[in-house]
C-alpha cells in the first residue's frame, strides 16, 4: 500500500499543497490539467524531488528520505528516458545488470517481460529507430523488470497518436502491480482507473472510486470533468434533453453516433449529448431534472 501524507512542495512554477491519499493493489489515476503539479507529485514519490513537508509510506515503511534506487518504485517519465547508446535488450536489462544479477537470469527475465509486452521482436533494435509506442513499452519493461512494489507513470500516452495510444493502453491493462498514473486525458481515466483523484492547482480536490468520473461531489471537479452547473446543481450532459425552444446552439461536435451540443442558456454555455439532428445556429430548449 502507498500512503501519501500531507505532501507539499514548491518547485519552479509548480506546487503541491497538503496532498494526502492511499492506494492498495489497484490502478489509480490522478487526473488534472497540464501545469497542475502532477509530475511534481510523482517525482516526490519516486524520490527525485524532496518534499518540503509530508511523508511517503510504502508497505508500512517511511521512504520519504530514501534515495530513488532504494524505494522499490518503478518510474516511467513522460519522455521515457531510454538510453540512446544501448539497444532495446540492454535498456531493459540495465537495472538487473547494475545489481549484479546472473546474465542467464537476466536473459530469461528480459525474454519473459518482452513477451508479456509484445516487444520480443524489438530486442536487437536501436532505441532511436523505435516508434513512440514501442519506446513506451520498452520503458515499461525497464521499470517492471526490477519487480517494483508500485509503478509510477507520467502521462504515458500523451505523445502518441490515437492508434498507438490504444495499443499502449491495452498493455497497461495487463500490469498486475499497483499503478499510479497521472494524466490530463479523461478517456484514459475512464478506461483504466479503479481509483481516481482530481488534481487542480496543486491540490487533490477529490479522491476515491472511479464513480467520481460519473458522479462528482464537488463543483470544481464537475467543472473540470465537463459537467454543467445549473442553479448550483451538478448536471451531466447525458441528463440534458434537447427540446423545442429559443436557446441558441453555438457549437456542435459530431461523434458519428451522437452529437455534443453547446447551448447558450441565459448567457451560460450548457453541454448536452443528443442523437437529434442539431446544427450550429439552431434554436432549441433544454429539459433536465
Amino acid at each position: 500500500m502507498l500512503i501519501v501524507k500531507n505532501l507539499s512542495k514548491h518547485w519552479k512554477e509548480f506546487k503541491l499543497i497538503d496532498v494526502s491519499f492511499e492506494i492498495g493493489n489497484e490502478y489509480c489515476i490522478i487526473l488534472g490539467p497540464s501545469g497542475a503539479g502532477k509530475s511534481v507529485l510523482l517525482k516526490c514519490i519516486a524520490g527525485i524531488l524532496k518534499p518540503d513537508k509530508g511523508k511517503v509510506i510504502l508497505d508500512g515503511k517511511d521512504i520519504t528520505s530514501l534515495s530513488p534506487e532504494k524505494r522499490s518504485i518503478g518510474y516511467v517519465p513522460q519522455n521515457f528516458a531510454l538510453f540512446p547508446n544501448m539497444n532495446v535488450y540492454k535498456n531493459i536489462a540495465y537495472g538487473l545488470l547494475l545489481r549484479g544479477e546472473d546474465k542467464e537470469v537476466v536473459k530469461r527475465k528480459v525474454k519473459e517481460l518482452a513477451e508479456f509486452l509484445n516487444i520480443s521482436h524489438l530486442l536487437d533494435r536501436d532505441v532511436k529507430t523505435l516508434s513512440g509506442g514501442e519506446q513506451q513499452r520498452v520503458a515499461l519493461a525497464r521499470a517492471l523488470i526490477l519487480e517494483p512494489k508500485i509503478l509510477l507513470l507520467d502521462e504515458p500516452t500523451s505523445s502518441l497518436d490515437i492508434n498507438i495510444k490504444e495499443e499502449v493502453i491495452k498493455e497497461l491493462k495487463k500490469i498486475n502491480i499497483p499503478v499510479l498514473h497521472v494524466t490530463h486525458d479523461l478517456n484514459e481515466a475512464r478506461t483504466l482507473a479503479e481509483k481516481v483523484g482530481i488534481f487542480l492547482n496543486g491540490k487533490l480536490i477529490e479522491f476515491g472510486k472511479r464513480d467520481i468520473l460519473y458522479k462528482p461531489k464537488k463543483i470544481e471537479t464537475a467543472e473540470f470533468l465537463g459537467f454543467n452547473i445549473i442553479d448550483g446543481k451538478i448536471i451531466s450532459p447525458y441528463e440534458i434533453e434537447i427540446t423545442d425552444g429559443d436557446y441558441l446552439v453555438e457549437n456542435v461536435i459530431d461523434y458519428h453516433h451522437y452529437k455534443k451540443v453547446f447551448i447558450n442558456y441565459n448567457g451560460k454555455i450548457i453541454k448536452a449529448f443528443t442523437k437529434k439532428d442539431v446544427k450550429i445556429g439552431d434554436r432549441v430548449g433544454i429539459k433536465f431534472e
